[in-house]
């Protein structure tokens, strides 16, 4: 399964509905907060504080350290939870970390992936679309491709955005593709 959404567990609206759609909280959870504003560490350090006071256990959640990439290889998890921030930068980092093909696999072999905002738009077949929005200046090959989770595009935050937005994300997909629309305190399953 695919959560999709604007926030991370650190909003209120998202742990309210997380509740909802995770009623299990014993499976081992993997979080990627790679892309934020502040450190990784620190942002994960308060998403795992957050997923805690949602009932998550705190001895079952494992948040990546890009000291010890590697710590989190032979682990299968539940939930693969990436958070948001800038999607070049974490697309970039994935990428950098092998962790593209990692959570792909672990997917596969039945984890529920998660995505906050940055790292909903990194589901997606290819990232480009985003470029309006966000800043880039790891990606230079031009390859915007992403996990591809699904074929559906979606657009976070759409409360703060409008027809316009979309408009400049279909200049990037085409019309064919789906765009899902996300406002702050929605999500999407797929």
């Amino acid at each position: 399964m695919l959560i999709l959404g604007s926030y991370g567990f650190s909003h209120p609206l998202t742990r309210t509905k997380i509740s909802g759609l995770l009623p299990d909280r014993t499976g081992i959870m993997l979080i990627i907060p790679l892309a934020g504003g502040s450190s990784a560490a620190e942002n994960g350090s308060f998403e795992k504080e957050c997923a805690v006071s949602q009932g998550f256990l705190p001895e079952n959640i494992t948040v990546f350290d890009e000291n010890e990439p590697d710590a989190v290889r032979e682990q299968k998890f539940r939930y693969i939870v990436v958070t948001g921030g800038n999607t070049f930068t974490l697309l970039h980092l994935v990428r950098k970390y092998g962790l593209d093909s990692f959570i792909r696999q672990q997917v596969s072999d039945g984890a529920d992936y998660i995505g906050f905002s940055a790292g909903a738009c990194l589901a997606c077949p290819d990232v480009g679309y985003i470029r309006n929005f966000d800043d880039n200046i790891f990606i230079t090959d031009g390859d915007f491709s992403a996990l591809g989770l699904t074929d559906k595009y979606v657009l976070c935050h759409y409360n703060l955005r409008g027809f316009r937005e979309i408009r400049m994300c279909r200049e990037f997909i085409g019309p064919e593709p789906e765009l899902v629309t996300i406002n702050d305190d929605e999500f999407v399953l797929l």
